[in-house]
């Protein structure tokens, strides 16, 4: 049973997994993040909106892969060994959302975090929850589960299915015609 103490500290500090994006550092609440993998590639669905970089097989599941270069309107940028795929779980249904590099898991105290939401003037900043002081580094830490919102879910889902129905559908060999 934890002390009185520990229960305190768990409360002042927050757990962040980071990663980056364009050199910039970027921290998800340990708690949103299923697992990390390696970016093994994917494959690109037709139709899927183009920050949806495709599908990927996870363990014998298709689930969709999300460019968040793309979706934070950034560059697109060639896939490299250093991407990283974190899986995150929303209404039971895993999403990939491809990073430059996942960087480790880091315990900020409260009390360096930053989240004046005054400044931010757009519709997605409900997604950034502030920015953390770490040594003589800045990370944004964001919201995976706003950034992914429920609708870009419900269309990346229909996508996957779509894509597992195609390729499970037998093609009807022709007739011979009398």
């Amino acid at each position: 049973m934890a002390s009185f103490d520990q229960q305190k500290t768990s409360r002042e500090e927050l757990q962040m997994l980071t990663f980056s994006l364009d050199n910039v550092s970027y921290g998800v609440n340990v708690h949103q993040v299923r697992e990390v993998k390696n970016f093994e590639g994917v494959t690109p669905v037709p139709y899927a909106p183009a920050y949806v970089k495709g599908v990927t097989n996870l363990r014998g599941e298709v689930i969709p892969v999300i460019d968040l270069r793309k979706r934070f309107g950034m560059e697109a940028k060639k896939e490299n060994e250093d991407n990283g795929i974190m899986v995150i779980v929303q209404d039971k249904h895993p999403i990939g959302v491809m990073v430059d590099s996942v960087m480790e898991v880091l315990t900020l105290p409260k009390k360096d975090i930053e989240s004046n939401h005054d400044s931010l003037i757009n519709d997605h900043s409900q997604a950034v929850l502030g920015v953390a002081k770490h040594d003589k580094d800045l990370i944004i830490l964001l919201d995976l589960m706003k950034v992914v919102s429920k609708g870009d879910l419900e269309n990346m889902k229909d996508t996957a299915k779509g894509f597992q129905i195609q390729t499970q559908r037998k093609i009807p060999k022709a007739s011979p015609s009398a």
